[in-house]
């Protein structure tokens, strides 16, 4: 016999089928019988078609009495039984199951006992409810097909992450159990297989994986179920258009759709009663230094943010440099969602690869308390100084003073290596190779020299310019700021003097501006402000107008409001300007003035950090290791966390001309390690971190009430994991809407044919 989908609305409205009969009974109690000697001539006429008037009137109540159940039948969403259906060879049913197994699922909200470790989590509340089908579909007879999917794995697929291409990719690869009809004889084993299943590091997206598995239902007619099991995080659900998009073409092909919720609510009687309700993530770690020296103290700065709708605790980050634990470090109690940034210095004694990890308690979600950085020690970092004169340690001389600022000397060991050359080394010299590049009053390039230098920029490198009275700044207008598409900021119009200030002689030349670069400077009063003079300056274009949105900002300025230094962004780097001389030629900055040498350090470390900021990788983004034609070969192998596997790639020219390497199985966190060799049998070898992304930290859930809002037009039924059993749920079956659709239409033309052969029509007059 058929199932009901919502059998309230059959108990409920098969009465009113009853209608047409109390309506006739009431009609017939509302005659009254008078005797009228004519009408007894017309009845006597009629009563030999008495039997047929009445046929016709009981067929009539009958068809209303239909047409009324059928309706009724038709909002209870009538199923054939799967049992009944199998016998008459009915459709099969399919479940497939879309498990979202992106790392939130890893919330932990439940133990065993205050002893023992978490072990109850999002994930294994969803392999529970999955055990529940599959024995629901064991023990039901007939053809009931089942597949499951990972969300993580159908997106792979589907982004071109995975080995394999969309072409070579068979639905058995992309599904961990694909099209298989549950029997208590396989039972066991696909449920061995459900209980291996674990959370990704990943983050997912539902939409790609609905779209993937679409094409199974094809042709299914109402026979199928969609199970998306799900921790309903905002982050995948609040901006769900696509989503509700994806699953229109299931809802209009009649597919039961099941919202199947795993993560913790308020209500939770389960809730870990020894950890707290909080959820800390490392959000960043970073050196704020320029490129990482041995033997000298590397600073690092480690942002903690907290995603929960209380304060934190105080806790303890724990650090550790190339798997040495040190001490740690106290963070405070953060406000919801908040950040709190620490610092701490590191020294690596030898050159190399080195590691630095940090690591918060365990917490609800212990996958996104930890965070690893790389960094490549070497003995020094060189920065090319790029000058004319000839006479490079004079004391009237840019170059000589900018070097003495990055290295001091034994006095303050910076582990920089300023290198001076002539303008022309630019077209000789691997410029990738240095921290920053700065030019000192050049009084102009050839194209020769700029082409290299801006692809440097691009790149993320850093350029410099200090101008003075040897440089053309018509030069610099027409080649490097070239109508604002070039790399020096600004438009020169030539230089001028600083006159002084009348009515406030007292004023400092220069004013320091909001940037971390001259921090040193920032305040009133300032002493080392005070004691900067500045006699000259090349003046901006007065027509120039700072233009929004390129990223524009000002260093330093004068007391008249002119500019003094400014930086732009250019490609990944930076182009930054200093309108007026390195030496105390035109200014007296540099003349025993100690904020002159932490101003030109904070600039070549903010310069060499953008270079660094271009490495990070998150989990699932591609490690591109650029190599050198001619010199390296091609084959490169990488070692792949958690367990060192190997895994060979072959490099080849890209899109840009450059012969590069790409590992895209980067689905684990953790350090990978390339190694290939020269042609010359060299090795080389390349560590790089792989880090969650910490925005999958947020468990802040989209609201019942928010749902079907999310999914406007779709027909859905929400249930919890763990309060839903398969077994009471009247699921899949072959659908009898339609069929029943078709006769209740057939039903009523009927009832209004036959309804106009009883009834009195008045005859039509002839004319």
């Amino acid at each position: 016999m058929p199932t009901f989908d919502f059998m309230t609305l059959l108990w409920w409205g098969l009465p009113f089928a009853a209608a047409p009969v109390i309506i006739h009974l009431i009609n017939l109690l509302r005659h009254r019988v008078v005797r009228w000697p004519a009408m007894e001539f017309l009845l006597a006429s009629q009563r030999k078609y008495r039997t047929r008037i009445l046929l016709k009137q009981l067929l009539l109540l009958l068809l209303r009495i239909l047409a009324i159940a059928g309706l009724v039948l038709l909002f209870a969403q009538p199923r054939w039984d799967r049992k009944l259906g199998s016998v008459l060879g009915g459709n099969r049913t399919r479940h497939v199951v879309l498990l979202d197994d992106s790392y939130s699922m890893g919330e932990v909200f439940g133990v065993g006992d205050s002893s023992a470790p978490p072990t109850t989590t999002a994930m294994s509340r969803g392999r529970k409810m999955v055990e529940r089908l599959l024995e629901e579909l064991a023990a039901t007879p007939g053809q009931q097909e089942f597949s499951l999917g990972r969300l993580s794995q159908l997106q792979r697929t589907s982004s071109g992450h995975s080995n394999d291409t969309a072409e070579t990719t068979s639905d058995e690869q992309l599904f961990d159990i694909y099209a298989q009809s549950i029997t208590p004889q396989n039972l066991d084993s696909v449920r061995t297989d459900i209980q291996k299943i674990r959370t990704s590091a990943t983050t997912t997206e539902i939409t790609p994986g609905i779209r993937t598995i679409t094409p199974i239902f094809a042709g299914d007619d109402g026979s199928g179920v969609l199970w998306l099991i799900t921790d309903l995080r905002s982050n995948d659900w609040l901006a769900s258009e696509d989503i509700a998009d994806a699953l229109k073409p299931l809802a209009d092909a009649g597919i039961e759709i099941h919202i199947v919720d795993t993560a913790t609510t308020e209500s939770d009687t389960e809730f870990l009663q020894n950890l707290p309700r909080s959820n800390l993530t490392v959000e960043r770690i970073e050196m704020i230094g320029g490129t990482p020296v041995s033997n000298v103290l590397l600073p690092w700065e480690v942002t903690v943010r907290n995603y929960s709708p209380s304060p934190s605790r105080q806790v303890s980050l724990t650090i550790r440099e190339d798997r040495l634990e040190r001490p740690g470090i106290q963070i405070d109690p953060i406000p919801p969602g908040d950040v709190a940034t620490v610092r701490f210095e590191s020294r690596f004694q030898n050159t190399g690869s080195h590691t630095v990890e940090v690591e918060l308690p365990v917490d609800r979600l212990p996958l996104d308390n930890s965070r690893t950085a790389v960094v490549e020690a070497v003995d020094e970092a060189e920065v090319l100084l790029i000058t004319t004169s000839s006479s490079q340690k004079s004391r009237d001389d840019d170059a000589f003073y900018l070097a003495t600022a990055l290295n001091p000397g034994a006095t303050a060991a910076t582990g920089l290596r300023p290198r001076i050359e002539q303008p022309r080394a630019l077209t000789t010299l691997e410029l990738n190779k240095f921290d920053s590049v700065w030019l000192l009053d050049v009084p102009r390039l050839d194209a020769r020299a700029i082409r290299p230098l801006e692809d440097y920029a691009r790149n993320g490198g850093g350029v410099v310019f200090f101008v003075g009275p040897k440089t053309d700044y018509k030069s610099i207008n027409e080649f490097l700021f070239r109508n604002g598409d070039g790399m020096f900021p600004v438009p020169l119009a030539g230089a001028v003097d600083l006159l002084k200030d009348q009515q406030n002689p007292n004023a400092p030349d220069i004013i320091a501006e909001d940037h971390p670069i001259v921090a040193i400077l920032s305040g009133r009063r300032n002493p080392f402000l005070d004691a900067v003079g500045v006699d000259r300056y090349m003046a901006v274009d007065r027509s120039f107008q700072a233009p929004t949105g390129t990223g524009l900002r000002r260093l330093l300025s004068l007391r008249n409001k002119a500019f003094f230094a400014v930086e732009k962004p250019f490609g990944q780097g930076m182009g930054v300007a200093f309108l007026s001389t390195a030496a105390p030629t035109w200014n007296s900055w540099a003349r025993n003035n100690p904020s002159w040498v932490v101003v030109m350090l904070e600039l070549e470390r903010h310069l060499a950090r953008l270079r660094r900021e271009n490495e990070a990788v998150l989990v699932g983004q591609p490690i591109t290791i650029n190599l050198q034609q001619g010199i390296d070969q091609v084959d490169v192998d990488f070692n792949l966390p958690p367990e060192e596997r190997v895994v060979q790639e072959v490099a080849s020219i890209n899109q840009d001309g450059n012969l590069a390497v790409a590992m895209r199985d980067t689905f684990e966190p953790g350090t990978y390690k390339a190694r290939w060799q020269t042609v010359s049998g060299a090795r080389r070898e390349l560590i790089t971190a792989v880090n969650i992304n910490p925005t999958e930290g947020n468990l802040e859930r989209v609201s019942l009430s928010e749902l079907p809002d999310s999914l406007p037009g779709i027909p859905f039924s929400y249930d919890r994991a763990n309060d839903l059993d398969p077994r009471n749920e009247n699921r899949g079956g072959t659908s009898l809407v339609r069929p029943l659709l078709l006769i209740l239409f057939i039903v009523l033309v009927c009832e209004q044919i036959l309804g106009y052969a009883v009834s009195y029509h008045r005859a039509s007059k002839k004319t």
